[in-house]
C-alpha cells in the first residue's frame, strides 16, 4: 500500500515537472551548416535508452542519426522510464523526454500545439500498437511508421478492458483518421496485415531494417554450447518458450548454457519458471547488456533462438546471422521475412517446443551443418545495411 501510494506521488509530481516543462525553454541545437537543413520531428513512446527498448527503438535511431549526419535536424519526443534525463543529444539527435507509458501522447500533443507546430517540417510519427493520432493536430508534411499490426499482441497479453480500446483504437479509429497519410513499414508480412486492417496499399512503402556490418562479424565460438535469447521481456515475445526448450535441451547436453539477455515485464514470471523447471545452472538472465557486450553474445552463441509470436521484422535474427550464429525462429509474420529457411537457421512451428529442441539439438551436434549455416547466415546478413535504409528513408521525407 504504501509502495503504491510512493509511485502515485512520484508519478503526479512528474506531471507537474513535465506541465512547467512547457513553460521553459529548451536548449537550444546547434544548426546545421548545410543547405540540406530539413527540421524532422519524430514521436516515439521509447528511445534506445528506454529499460523497455526493442528493434523499434533501434530501428528509428540508426535512422535518425544518418538523417543528422546528411544534415537534417532531428527531434524524437519519446517517454521517458524515470531514469534518463528530460533532455539530451544522442548521436546528433536532440531527445525531448515527457510522460510515461501512457502519458507521453498527452504530452505529445501538448507540446505540439504550444512549441512545436511552426519548429519543423515533417512528422513522423511511430504506431507501436497506438499511434499518436497526429492527423488530428498536424498541418505539415507526415507519415507514420508502423512496425506491425498488434491485433492479436493486444487479445493475448491485455486485460479485456485495455484489450477493447486497444483492438478498436488501432483496427477502426486508426483507418479512418490516417486515411490520407503515407505510412512507412518494415516488411512484406507487416504491410499485408496493414491492407488486412484497412489501409491503402498503394500508401504503404516497406523499407527493412539494417545491420551495422562492420560491427556484427563472426567471432570466436564458447567452449560449451551457449544458446542464446535477446529481446525485451515481454509475453508476446514468448521467452517461456526459449526455457521450456532449455529443458529438453539440457536432458540430452547436460552442459548446455541457455542465455537471456534483456528486460521487460515479464523478468519476474521467468525467473520463476526457470526455478519451477530446476534449471537454475543452466539458464542465466544478464538483464540489458552493452551493445559491445550484445555483439559478444551473438559472437559466442552456437544457436540463437526467437520464439515470439510475432514481429515486425526480426533484427536480433539478421543480427545473430551477422555474427554467424544459426537461428531457430517462429514462422511467424516478421520472422519469416528476416532469417532465410534453411540457410541461416531454421523457421518452426510457433509454439511447437519439441521442434525448436529438436533444431537446436541439431545445430548444436552437427558442427559441420552449423558451420554450413553460419557462413550462409554471414552472407544473407549483408543484404542488409542501415545506410540503405536512411537513404531509402530520406527519398520519402524530401
Amino acid at each position: 500500500m504504501i509502495a503504491r501510494t510512493l509511485f502515485y506521488i512520484k508519478v503526479f509530481i512528474n506531471i507537474i515537472i513535465d506541465l512547467v516543462g512547457l513553460l521553459v525553454p529548451l536548449p537550444k541545437t546547434k544548426k546545421s551548416q548545410t543547405k540540406r537543413n530539413k527540421k524532422i520531428l519524430i514521436f516515439n513512446w521509447r528511445d534506445t535508452k528506454h529499460r523497455y527498448a526493442g528493434g523499434a527503438e533501434v530501428y528509428i535511431h540508426e535512422i535518425a542519426k544518418r538523417f543528422v549526419k546528411s544534415g537534417y535536424t532531428v527531434t524524437l519526443f519519446c517517454g521517458n522510464d524515470g531514469t534518463s534525463s528530460r533532455y539530451e543529444t544522442v548521436d546528433g539527435v536532440e531527445v525531448i523526454r515527457r510522460g510515461g507509458f501512457y502519458f507521453v501522447y498527452f504530452w505529445a500533443f501538448l507540446y505540439y500545439i504550444s512549441r512545436f507546430k511552426d519548429k519543423y517540417d515533417t512528422v513522423i510519427d511511430c504506431e507501436n500498437g497506438i499511434p499518436f493520432f497526429t492527423p488530428l493536430y498536424v498541418r505539415k508534411k507526415m507519415l507514420c511508421l508502423m512496425f506491425h499490426v498488434h491485433q492479436e499482441v493486444f487479445r493475448r497479453s491485455l486485460i479485456k478492458p485495455l484489450a477493447w480500446i486497444a483492438l478498436f483504437l488501432e483496427k477502426r479509429l486508426m483507418p479512418v483518421v490516417y486515411k490520407n497519410v503515407n505510412f512507412v513499414t518494415i516488411s512484406n508480412s507487416s504491410k499485408k496485415d496493414m491492407i488486412k486492417l484497412g489501409l491503402n496499399k498503394d500508401r504503404i512503402d516497406i523499407i527493412e531494417p539494417g545491420v551495422n556490418l562492420n560491427e556484427f562479424k563472426p567471432g570466436k565460438k564458447s567452449k560449451i554450447p551457449l544458446v542464446l535469447y535477446i529481446g525485451r521481456l515481454k509475453f508476446y515475445k514468448r521467452v517461456d518458450l526459449f526455457i521450456k526448450v532449455a529443458s529438453k535441451v539440457v536432458r540430452k547436453i547436460p552442459n548446455v548454457q541457455f542465455v537471456v539477455a534483456g528486460d521487460g515485464e515479464e523478468m519476474d514470471n521467468l525467473k520463476r519458471l526457470v526455478k519451477k523447471m530446476s534449471l537454475i545452472n543452466n539458464v542465466t538472465f544478464l538483464g540489458r547488456v552493452s551493445e559491445r557486450k550484445k555483439i559478444e553474445l551473438y559472437q559466442n552463441a552456437w544457436v540463437f533462438v526467437n520464439p515470439s509470436l510475432m514481429e515486425g521484422w526480426g533484427i536480433t535474427t539478421v543480427e545473430a546471422n551477422a555474427c554467424g550464429t544459426p537461428v531457430v525462429a517462429s514462422d511467424v509474420p516478421g520472422l519469416r521475412d528476416s532469417l532465410l529457411n534453411l540457410s541461416g537457421g531454421y523457421l518452426v512451428k510457433y509454439a511447437d517446443v519439441e521442434e525448436f529442441s529438436k533444431h537446436v539439438l541439431k545445430l548444436i551436434k552437427n558442427r559441420s551443418l552449423s558451420s554450413r549455416m553460419s557462413k550462409d547466415a554471414v552472407a544473407w546478413s549483408r543484404n542488409f545495411s542501415w545506410n540503405r535504409s536512411a537513404s531509402l528513408f530520406m527519398d520519402i521525407v524530401k
